[in-house]
């Protein structure tokens, strides 16, 4: 073999020694630099046995520095939101209880009523609990009230018929009248039969209107003494000022002469009450008497009313004359005028059996 051949192959194996020989010091340097990485991380037998060993826990039940520095405080403002709350809701009730006791003390015409009838009537079904009832009219001592058409489950579910406006149907009140004196009505709040008594205002309540649609209508055709009637009305609602009552005393003086049947009631009215006038049972019958002989059916319910309390009044005369002046009101259906309907009958009958 030539000589320069033999040179080249032994270069070729220096060549390959010295590369092996790199890549096994790269390998050493970097399991040198593992293992010192190692030695720094984990601590020596030596530290390991010098070094305490400490084992951390929590302890749920001890309780928070802060909470124990401000514990009777946060007691204290616990206990008095209970107490405000609680005392808010007393007084609360306080006063719509003495705002019921004041109301009814002094009816006036449409005052609304929350009646729990389990009180009045007893073997009512489940679900027939709660009833509203309204001041239809007043004669005198005796206020004439009208329950509503339906029941209701929850007290809360009346506001919802005043939210809801159904008290401007015709038919939500029923027809049929219930008689009590204001002594009877502060019995019934005693005993828990009307637990609310609420007052609309100009014919509204908790912004909607309380009264039906047809009470707005009115009619332009002439009657005689409608004008005064409707004067001595507005000027009644001021009777407490100056002599505003003894003006309407006049105008209702005015419109029942000239016989009109509402201007006589509403003078009958003022004798009844003794309103700028002094009071007179006898001056109220008579007046109530001619507005019945016109078939105006609030006299004949209001004469009913006032001639119980007259002894010398005989109401089964009172009538027969209606009878025998052609009045034919059949409100013996829907009045409940307290031992009237009999004598009613009674007179009617006696009539058939004249003709």
């Amino acid at each position: 073999m030539p000589q320069a051949a033999i040179r080249h192959d032994e270069e070729d194996a220096d060549d390959e020694y010295l590369s092996e020989s790199k890549e096994h010091q790269q390998v050493a340097s970097i399991r040198g630099a593992e293992e010192a990485l190692a030695s720094v991380n984990s601590p020596s037998p030596e530290n390991t046995e010098k070094e305490p060993y400490y084992h951390y826990t929590v302890d749920t039940k001890d309780p928070d520095p802060w909470l124990i520095m401000h514990k009777t405080k946060i007691i204290l403002f616990v206990i008095f939101a209970i107490v405000a709350v609680v005392g808010s809701i007393f007084y609360k009730d306080l006063q719509l209880k003495e705002q019921t006791k004041a109301l009814v003390a002094e009816p006036q015409l449409n005052d609304l009523y929350y009646v729990d009838f389990r009180v009045i009537k007893d073997n009512l079904r489940p679900t027939e609990k709660f009833r509203m009832a309204k001041v239809s009219d007043i004669t005198g001592n005796v206020i004439t009230i009208n329950f509503s058409s339906y029941f209701y489950l929850q007290e809360h579910e009346l506001n919802e018929a005043i939210r809801y406006a159904q008290l401007r149907f015709e038919k939500f009140f029923q027809e049929k009248r219930h008689n009590y004196t204001i002594a009877e009505l502060q019995s019934l709040v005693e005993s828990g039969a009307i637990v609310l008594a609420r007052r609309p205002e100009g014919n509204m309540l908790d912004g909607n209107v309380v009264v039906p649609d047809s009470h707005f209508k009115s009619s332009s055709v002439f009657i005689p003494g409608k004008k005064e009637n409707f004067a001595g009305l507005e000027y009644l609602k001021f009777a407490k000022i100056g002599d505003k009552a003894a003006l309407a005393l006049a105008k209702f003086q005015e419109s029942a002469d000239l016989g009109f049947a509402q201007g006589q009631v509403s003078l009958a009215q003022m004798y009844l009450n003794g309103i700028a006038v002094e009071k007179d049972l006898y001056k109220s019958l008579e007046w109530f008497e001619k507005g019945a002989l016109q078939a105006y059916e609030p006299a004949i319910l209001k004469y009913a009313i006032v001639c119980q309390q007259v002894n010398s009044c005989n109401i089964a005369e009172f009538y027969q004359k209606l009878v025998q002046t052609g009045v034919n009101i059949e409100f013996t259906k829907q009045a409940d005028v307290r031992a009237t309907t009999k004598a009613f009958e009674q007179a009617l009958e006696e009539s058939k059996v004249k003709t």
